[in-house]
């Protein structure tokens, strides 16, 4: 159980307009949160202001019924006043300003939106260690068909639906198995074998020399099922002329790790192909388009790769390789594009290849934010104005991503939020609900965070929701993907990649807290 201290302290920073989530509205800060439904961290909104008036008064009534007032120059002032008072739960939030006379204007802003719990102390314990878990997701999925396939046929699973995504799967499922490799080295020449088989077809339906996209990898493909019936997926059928220019490069990171595993060249050379297109196609703000059709190798719209979480990684790898300052160069590239492009204005673009492209803070995702903050923590720490930043964005993560007990009510028409399993955290705001992964990768940037100097409280943090994922696991070993109710713990839309990254994060994070 978490000592109050930490309770008391979370309650103190999320009720503070100075540790508050990123509030818009100063110089250079955009109002982030038009689409956002909940929060965590007290928050202001962008209402419109109404020349001549002397001041504008808010009204927040809480889930309890009370109504708590209080008055601000501004139509966009923090919460702050009131925000402690507020009870977990549904806010009806409303905004008047009124005249010398004191005599109320009409209604210039309104705003219904949950008020979440901030870090409690009452969280029960880990079910098994983290370790733990992580040798059973690996041991449980050993035996399953979407790997054992792999092993008979050199192909994948034809009842595995999610390999119609072969650059999101394939590359978490070689990782896996070297992983597996050196937890279980009674089982490490089966394991070698699958990501080899993995590997060798992934490179086998990857585009020549004189393609347009030539040896990078496909984001969508369907002809290794052998009843045309079967591919009945949808999203994937609709995009197969399309390639997601973030997934190459979990590709490339994958052969990387192979090759490292099994000393096979042609893994590298692989690798160095992915590479030498990223180099040759950068463009000018440091990124990539985000799509491009594999026919033309055109780009399909304006919408620029994210590039922290997969395509950073693997150039800082090929830096590492070859000690060629080139990919430092492209690194470093990428990363301004995030600091200019998506901190400055706080648009943290989900991308995901089963999701469309989106406007402006329409479709919030935590994924590239944290990879920025882990790289903070890694490169930064000493530096106290990017550490600021880090923790300023730590707090948009917590606030816009995490539950840690009550959800909002207004997915109940599809899944109802009473029956959740949090902590959690959430995907993306067009797939509001809680996924493993989510929860793996913040508490992977809370760690980060603990270890970079910024506090304990992360460091509670980090244990709770990794601790949460260890009691909703099977104990089959199975880790769900989605966190709805029990009928998914029954393994319905199981994503194997969103299984194999939680239990990388969670090793990596296990042998770093020892």
């Amino acid at each position: 159980m978490t000592e109050k201290r930490f309770e008391e302290l979370a309650a103190v920073q999320c009720s503070s307009a100075a540790t508050s989530a990123h509030a818009g509205g100063g110089p250079g800060r955009p109002f982030w949160n038009p689409q956002s439904t909940e929060f965590m961290y007290v928050p202001a909104f962008q209402f419109a202001p109404q020349p001549g008036c002397a001041g504008y008064r808010y009204r927040a009534k809480g889930s309890d019924g009370v109504i708590r007032t209080f008055d601000a120059p501004t139509a966009s002032a923090s919460l702050e006043p009131v925000w402690r008072e507020l009870p977990e739960g549904v806010v009806e939030l409303t905004v008047r300003p009124f005249g010398a006379d004191g005599e109320e204007w009409p209604l210039c802003g309104a705003r219904t939106f949950f008020r979440l719990s901030p870090f409690p102390s009452d969280l029960p314990p880990a079910a098994r260690s983290w370790r733990d878990s992580v040798l059973a997701v690996y041991d449980y999925a050993i035996g399953q068909s979407f790997l054992t396939h792999w092993l008979t046929h050199g192909t994948p699973d034809p009842d595995y639906d999610r390999y119609v995504y072969p650059s999101k799967m394939v590359p978490t499922v070689i990782e896996a198995m070297i992983n597996y490799s050196k937890l279980r080295p009674e089982r490490s020449a089966d394991a070698i074998r699958i990501a080899r088989a993995a590997a060798d077809w992934l490179i086998g339906i990857t585009p020549g020399e004189g393609a347009p996209l030539a040896h990078l990898p496909p984001t969508y493909y369907i002809n290794w099922r052998p009843d045309p019936e079967t591919r009945t997926n949808l999203k994937a059928t609709s995009r197969i002329d399309w390639i997601m220019m973030i997934y190459p490069a979990q590709v490339g990171s994958a052969y990387i790790r192979l090759w490292s595993a099994t000393g096979d060249e042609r893994y590298l050379g692989e690798a160095m192909k992915i590479g030498a297109w990223y180099r040759d196609h950068v463009e000018e703000n440091g990124s990539w388009y985000m799509i491009r059709r594999l026919s033309t190798g055109e780009p399909v719209n304006g919408h620029y790769c994210g590039p922290m979480e997969l395509i950073l990684p693997f150039l800082e790898s090929l830096y590492v390789i070859t000690g060629d300052g080139v990919w430092k160069k492209l690194a470093d590239g990428a990363v301004g594009y995030v600091e200019k492009r998506m901190l400055s204005s706080y648009n943290w673009e989900g991308q995901f290849e089963d999701s469309p492209c989106s406007e402006n803070y329409n479709n919030l995702s935590h994924y590239c934010a944290a990879a920025l903050v882990r790289y903070r923590c890694r490169n930064c720490r000493d530096d106290e104005e990017k550490m600021a930043e880090a923790d300023d964005l730590s707090r948009f993560i917590e606030d816009q991503f995490v539950v840690w007990k009550t959800p909002a009510p207004w997915n109940k028409s599809h899944f109802d939020p009473s029956l959740w399993h949090t902590p959690c955290a959430m995907e993306q705001y067009d797939w509001y609900v809680p996924i493993d992964n989510s929860a793996a990768d913040i508490a992977q940037t809370f760690l980060a965070m603990y270890k970079a100097g910024r506090g304990e409280l992360w460091l509670e943090k980090a244990k709770a929701l990794c601790d949460s994922i260890t009691r909703v696991q099977r104990a089959d070993g199975m880790i769900p993907t989605h966190w709805m109710n029990d009928e998914f713990r029954n393994g319905k839309n199981l994503w194997i990649s969103c299984m194999f990254q939680t239990a990388r994060i969670m090793l990596e994070m296990s042998e770093s807290m020892e």
